[in-house]
């Protein structure tokens, strides 16, 4: 075959074993090797190896491989012969078998040379040939250009693992906002949402905070949020350069002893927690300045808030709803192993941070640890407080009954319902409404249409119970409940 030349068809396969005929969106948009094998050539064998290495470690970066078994005798087209061997060798892609020498002649390998290797890109065009002992380090070494060359230039969805045309910004298959080449910047998707996450209300009078100096470390640089007890700040580490957020108490909650608790107490849950899906917590402190009673140091992440993005999207693939219920729980998990409860997950408290080189999915931060409570700690509040969001509290949380992971996993459970449905497990108009469904009505069963795995849909109902003792009992618990890890 000549250079740049289109992949042949394989309709001439006498039999195809381990799976079906590949077609033509197997190799869409991926590298693909062909490899020709027999089962009497010790170098074919030989260098099955190899081929299994470079199929199973560059999967996940697109490449895909197919085998062809040419016979060179009448013994060699014994059908059970090669499925032995295939077992034997630890093949596993697709292979055809080529008893009458069909392939052989469309991809002009009239000698019948094996081993055969044929890499073709992701347009489906030949880039190479080699055949013999050493071949597979030629095709590996223009793998790695192949590959090199896709990356600074096309985008690359991570779910389908396959690479799309240059100005894509979601896969044409599962609709997951891809990854980026980092040439072209942020993503529009996730700049849009991030963006609509900040403030844009423009102040009357410019925040007197802004500019000054924290304990002579953190000069705040710029306000991008606020709650009902704080506000958060963009700023600078002086003696360091890097970017950090700064939450910052309230004037009016200076003497107030338990808001100072509870300031405390979410940095404290948080950084204890440590864990990758968790907020990083950097400092706190306390000063005589009244504008600063006490601040939270923390990482500055470019993150969107779950709300947001459900708000845009009503609701979620399936996919992508796992693999980020799979980060939550991570993260919720390292909490509930450190003998901390969160008390008020819910997805205003999950930010969602856009891939990139470092994560080729999407990865998350739990955030806002003020309502936590350490299991050992009898300071967060008497039993009979009711703390939380009414929509994601679990039964027990409306009670005001004392709380522990299983009300976690609660919450968990009504926020998976939600992204998978687009709609909240329990609505009313009115907080005693809502309330009053946690405690006696089941949530209504996962609509059908949506083909939810059964295994997810079971256990998210479990996650739903209204005995906490019928649920999973930590994050961790939950998550392989629903076979996320």
């Amino acid at each position: 075959m000549k250079l740049d030349s289109p992949m042949p068809s394989f309709a001439g396969a006498t039999q195809w074993l381990n799976q079906a005929t590949p077609n033509a969106s197997q190799t869409r948009g991926r590298p693909t090797l062909v490899h020709f094998w027999s089962i009497n050539s010790e170098v074919s064998q030989a260098n099955l190896s190899h081929v299994a290495e470079l199929r199973d470690g560059r999967k996940r970066e697109g490449l895909r491989v197919i085998a062809v078994h040419v016979p060179r005798s009448q013994a060699e087209s014994d059908t059970r012969a090669v499925r032995d061997a295939i077992a034997r060798l630890n093949l596993t892609e697709p292979c055809a078998l080529d008893n009458e020498h069909k392939l052989r002649d469309a991809f002009l390998n009239e000698q019948g040379s094996v081993p055969a290797y044929y890499l073709f890109d992701n347009e489906s065009r030949l880039r190479i040939f080699s055949t013999g002992q050493n071949g597979l380090m030629i095709i590996e070494d223009e793998l790695d250009q192949i590959l090199s060359d896709l990356r600074g230039r096309h985008p690359f969805c991570p779910e389908c693992e396959f690479f799309l045309n240059e100005e894509a910004l979601y896969c044409s298959d599962c609709g997951l906002p891809l990854a980026l080449p980092s040439s072209r910047g942020s993503h529009p998707y996730y700049e849009k949402h991030h963006s609509a996450s900040l403030p844009t209300q423009r102040l009357v009078n410019p925040d007197p905070l802004i500019g000054q100096i924290i304990e002579g470390r953190y000069e705040l640089t710029d306000r991008v949020g606020e709650g009902g007890m704080s506000f958060v700040y963009r700023a600078r580490r002086v003696h360091i350069g890097d970017e950090v957020a700064v939450k910052i108490l309230l004037r009016k909650f200076a003497n107030d002893g338990s808001a100072l608790a509870r300031f405390r107490r979410e940095a404290r849950a948080a950084a204890i927690s440590h864990h990758p899906n968790v907020i990083t917590i950097y400092d706190f402190g306390r000063t005589s300045d009244d504008e600063v009673p006490a601040f939270i140091v923390m990482e500055f992440v470019k993150g969107t808030p779950l709300r947001d993005l459900l708000k845009s999207e009503n609701r979620f693939p399936i996919e992508r709803a796992r693999r980020l219920m799979r980060v939550i729980c991570a993260g919720v998990g390292a909490a509930h192993r450190k003998k901390v409860v969160h008390r008020d997950l819910k997805p205003e408290n999950i930010l969602v941070v856009a891939p990139d080189d470092d994560s080729e999915f999407e990865s998350v931060r739990v955030v806002d640890f003020g309502f936590a409570k350490l299991v050992t700690d009898a300071g967060a509040g008497p039993t009979d407080t009711v703390v939380g969001t009414p929509f994601y509290m679990s039964p027990e949380q409306c009670l005001g009954q004392a709380l522990d992971a299983r009300s976690d996993v609660y919450s968990l459970g009504a926020m998976f319902y939600e992204m998978l449905s687009g709609k909240r497990p329990f609505t009313s108009e009115k907080v005693s409404g809502i309330i009053n469904k946690h405690l006696y009505e089941d949530p209504p069963p996962l609509p059908p249409s949506l083909t939810i795995p059964r295994r997810i849909s079971a256990g998210i109902m479990q996650a739903l119970a209204k005995d906490p003792r019928d649920r999973p009992q930590t994050a961790t618990d939950l998550a392989r409940q629903l076979q996320l890890i």
